[in-house]
């Protein structure tokens, strides 16, 4: 339900609607049976499962894991109450005290997500702990052959694994309050400025790509690209602008390496580190 709350408020937050209110009464009822808020604290055991016909609990105290997840999923709606379960947390593994950081069983959620989390409130130092350990443990990883970057955390597998990847790179790029804002006051300029399409991914990948609205220019810049990659001819495409108001400078250069397609520009290039400034006039 916590997950679909977030969904409810996303939703609201994009088209207007009034969804969210479904989750926010029932997270009063889940405040009485499954995390007992209650004064700015937690007052009793967390239940991962309540079977309210039988009465039964299944409680995950055991877990700090389970407040960051749930934190993670209501910090757009209820961000007092995420605040708790992440200071919860953080006291049961007692990170801010100076405990030593310890995955049982080899499992990084918790490391992620307390240096998600530690970057949410912006307490760099716990940051600064939780990063210099999952340098040393998580293994990170620059592929050679795909040109990827990645963490194995210790596991002999043959493809990266998603979920702690994708949460890792969250931490990495986060910034104070990224996340609540990212639910709670997103960027709905971006459906309607100028935006980069149609990149040949993965031959070619975008380290940066960001619209200065004052300027009115689009700042896209691209990496070496996949290895094997490099050299071969490849385009993208910017859209929401108006061809004939465009300047295209590649590398410092006006270029002419461009055309309008169906209402956007096709810039052509080659596989390898460039920078474009799309200026609009």
């Amino acid at each position: 339900m916590s997950a679909a709350g977030l969904g409810l408020r996303l939703h609201d937050t994009l088209y207007g609607s009034d969804y969210n209110r479904v989750f926010q009464n029932w997270w009063e009822y889940a405040k009485e049976h499954y995390v007992p808020i209650h004064g700015g604290e937690i007052v009793g055991s967390m239940s991962m499962y309540y079977d309210p016909i039988l009465g039964i609990h299944m409680p995950s105290d055991h877990e700090p894991f389970q407040k960051f997840g749930t934190a993670q999923l209501i910090q757009g709606s209820r961000p007092e109450d995420s605040r708790v379960l992440v200071e919860a947390a953080f006291d049961q593994l007692g990170w801010r005290k100076g405990a030593p950081i310890e995955e049982k069983g080899g499992n990084p959620r918790e490391t992620i997500m307390g240096m998600v989390f530690a970057r949410e409130y912006g307490d760099e130092g716990l940051y600064g702990r939780l990063k210099a350990y999952a340098e040393e443990h998580h293994g990170p990883t620059w592929d050679d052959e795909t040109g990827e970057f990645h963490w194995k955390f210790g596991l002999d597998e043959p493809h990266p694994r998603g979920q702690f990847n994708a949460a890792a790179a969250l931490a990495e790029t986060m910034t104070e309050g990224a996340w609540g804002r990212l639910v709670r006051e997103p960027n709905l300029r971006k459906f309607v400025e100028p935006t980069v399409t149609g990149v040949d991914f993965p031959n070619v990948c975008l380290s940066q790509a960001v619209y200065d609205v004052d300027r009115k220019c689009l700042i896209v810049a691209t990496d070496m690209g996949a290895p094997g990659a490099s050299g071969q001819p490849t385009t993208f495409r910017i859209t929401n602008v108006i061809p004939d108001n465009c300047v295209v400078v590649a590398d410092g250069v006006v270029s002419d390496d461009w055309r309008a397609v169906d209402g956007d520009i096709e810039v052509s290039t080659t596989v390898d580190e460039h920078t474009f400034v799309v200026r609009m006039h």
